[in-house]
């Protein structure tokens, strides 16, 4: 069930995960990790939908999920630094089990290198506590309406009272820019190995 919370944004629960899970599939169709893990589109169409199910189910155990409204113009996900890195427990809870099965075994151990590589580089260079944001998303039908803004910034207000950074990571120089029009700084950039896509890794202090 949505509760409002964030200065008028819906915090998510188990009952939403349905519709949350198609925004995200909409949003991200053409991400560049995504078409790299499911670089068929029939492929894409199947398994992209289990990857964000299991990734919500993950961050309504461990974080927090807020979406725009009930209409769900935009969906954003948050976990702190000390929840963020996936564990075998964590995993499973998660339906693990079910997921390695549908995914298989060579796409999720391409998977747990992204997982390694984004872990060891937040452990590298970011600012410990923090709060963790990814993904985010926007309605693809409903894009420069305002609606990350609305998303992202009551979190980053709350964060500034907390005292508290906020870190994420960025595959494309488009969204490096946006993140910066919200007072992130790219800490390093470097490529992610099992690809050849850019990463930067990005962190915003209190303000």
């Amino acid at each position: 069930m949505m509760t409002s919370a964030l200065d008028g944004l819906i915090r998510l629960s188990k009952s939403d995960i349905g519709p949350a899970v198609d925004l995200l599939t909409r949003a991200f169709w053409d991400d560049s990790l995504c078409v790299y893990f499911f670089p068929n589109e029939e492929e894409r169409k199947k398994l992209l939908p289990v990857f964000f199910k299991f990734r919500l189910k993950q961050a309504l155990q461990n974080g927090e999920v807020y979406a725009t409204s009930s209409g769900l113009e935009g969906v954003a996900i948050w976990q702190h630094s000390n929840t963020v890195d996936s564990s075998y427990w964590k995993n499973l809870r998660a339906g693990g089990f079910g997921f390695y099965r549908t995914m298989g075994r060579n796409l999720v151990n391409r998977m747990m290198k992204m997982d390694q590589f984004t872990s060891k580089r937040r452990a590298k260079y970011a600012v410990t506590p923090y709060m963790h944001l990814g993904p985010v998303a926007v309605n693809p039908e409903l894009q420069g309406q305002g609606y990350s803004s609305k998303l992202i910034r009551p979190m980053l207000e709350r964060l500034d009272r907390q005292e508290l950074p906020c870190y994420l990571e960025a595959q494309s120089e488009s969204n490096v820019s946006i993140y910066e029009h919200y007072g992130f700084e790219v800490l390093a950039k470097g490529n992610v190995p099992i690809a050849d896509i850019p990463h930067w890794d990005m962190m915003r202090l209190p303000q």
